[in-house]
């Protein structure tokens, strides 16, 4: 027996560790990069301490207001106490997690919620951990329904579907799929471009396509909402060629944009849903991709199919049990109500700062409480930077809502960031729980960053990132963006 030179941290010993420690364990083991991103603003000095509902609270005592939400996944807010008394009554009652060689409960009882809840008849459910778990099970699902024979997929541009190399397959943005196998004759397309969609069907003489691969708001391009009538034009498209409608609602669904999923405020049933993120309660993690019985039967209707698509975690009873109180809190407390109604005041304060700054703001973007800042092409002059002008430039283009969002962390406690493949908008994904009074704080604050004046904001951003990060780490950043 051998024993490990350097001594296991134990469990209890976590919450006292030294920041600093945290930070370099990081460096060594976890991301480096992503410590050195995180020190252009600052985020790296910053040690959370707990966190419940819509605020973080550091070991400083600082509390910061959550306007990212984890990206979409904390529509509940940080440790809500139903996730939390549910979890613990599950505890209890020792039931066994992992055991797949028995009929469960707990996936059964969630999978009949998910069908009850979802519109049409998607009733057939695959479990799985992660968002892009569910989208390559959709993907996956698609060519074993047309037995090989139809081979493409239609994406769109600037979408992201996930980053393992089946979903990057349908994401629309190089810098995730570089060095990754592609498939160059699978059309990507303009999200929202109906004409090009139809154009891509007609041409597909050989019937070729076997799904059209969309979100119905495409949160990392920027938060774009589609023309009215597109997803339905879609959605009809894909009927009349026989191709399956796949549905990426894991930033969407369970009531952000107003509607339980985004899909049914068109009239939409796509022929599979792939859900994920705020279906854990932010306590869990699971994903879903749920279609028809009778798409589920031509993929893995005979008795030697049925371990064809299977996952160890996917669809542990811990998961499912906290899934199941997800979705009641998600019914219980109206989020889907609550999304429209805060939505519509959160939207119309920010167009107010919009109005406000028309030089430096383009409009607000979103549906409910997902909605994103756009801002304008900046024209920076008369600013004398470590970076030259041709530096500074790549900076304000690619990093003035990141900018703006260490700002509002530095000034005003709140956390915000700018979505990944549109550095030019400023993602506001508020806890759905979130209290108005703390959502309509977040207007004002941006209105007061702004004021200051684009000069100044860049210049407290420059200084504060060099002193952070050190010039030659930004230098090779701007490089590599």
């Amino acid at each position: 027996m051998t024993l490990v030179d350097t001594a296991l941290v134990a469990l209890q010993d976590v919450p006292t560790l030294e920041h600093d420690t945290v930070v370099d364990w990081h460096k060594q083991h976890l991301n480096p990069s992503l410590i050195a991103l995180m020190k252009l603003g600052g985020y790296d000095g910053v040690r959370v301490a707990s966190a419940d509902g819509a605020w973080i609270t550091t070991s400083d005592g600082r509390r910061l207001l959550d306007l990212v939400s984890s990206y979409g996944a904390l529509s509940h807010g940080h440790n809500h106490p139903r996730m939390l008394a549910a979890s613990r009554w599950f505890d209890q009652q020792h039931a066994a997690d992992l055991l797949k060689e028995f009929p469960s409960p707990w996936t059964a009882a969630l999978a009949h919620n998910l069908a009850a809840l979802t519109p049409g008849e998607l009733d057939s459910v695959f479990l799985c951990n992660s968002g892009t778990e569910a989208v390559e099970g959709g993907l996956k699902l698609a060519q074993r329904v047309f037995k090989g024979e139809r081979d493409r997929f239609v994406y769109a541009r600037d979408s992201l579907h996930g980053k393992t190399g089946g979903t990057l397959s349908v994401t629309g943005r190089e810098k995730y799929r570089r060095y990754v196998r592609r498939f160059e004759d699978w059309p990507m397309l303009p999200f929202g471009d109906l004409a090009a969609l139809e154009a891509v069907f007609a041409a597909d003489t050989e019937r070729r396509i076997a799904g059209l691969v969309l979100e119905p708001i495409q949160g990392e391009a920027g938060v774009i909402v589609p023309p009215d009538g597109y997803l339905a034009a879609a959605a009809e498209l894909c009927t009349r060629h026989g191709a399956l409608l796949i549905m990426d609602e894991i930033q969407t669904a369970f009531g952000r944009t107003g509607s339980m999923f985004r899909c049914e405020a068109e009239g939409v049933v796509p022929d599979v849903l792939c859900v994920a993120k705020s279906l854990g309660g932010g306590v869990s993690t699971i994903g879903a991709t749920i279609t028809r019985p009778d798409l589920h039967a031509r993929a893995y209707g005979k008795i030697n199919d049925c371990l064809v698509h299977t996952s160890t975690f996917g669809g542990r009873a811990r998961s499912a049990a906290l899934a199941i109180e997800a979705l009641a809190i998600a019914v219980d407390e109206d989020f889907a109500g609550r999304a429209r109604r805060l939505g519509a005041r959160f939207r119309q304060a920010l167009q107010a700062v919009v109005d406000a700054h028309p030089t430096l703001l383009a409009g607000v973007r979103g549906e409910g409480l997902m909605l994103g800042l756009e801002f304008r092409e900046p024209k920076l002059s008369g600013l004398s930077t470590p970076l030259g002008a041709a530096g500074m430039n790549r900076v304000l283009e690619d990093y003035l809502p990141g900018m703006i969002g260490a700002q509002l962390l530095k000034q005003h406690d709140i956390v915000a960031s700018f979505v990944l493949n549109n550095p030019r908008v400023l993602r506001l994904y508020p806890p759905l729980i979130i209290d108005e009074a703390d959502l309509m704080s977040v207007p004002p604050a941006i209105d007061a960053v702004l004021r200051q004046g684009l000069g100044r904001i860049v210049a407290d951003s420059m200084t504060a990132a060099v002193g952070h990060a050190g010039l030659s780490t930004l230098r090779g950043w701007i490089k590599d963006w």
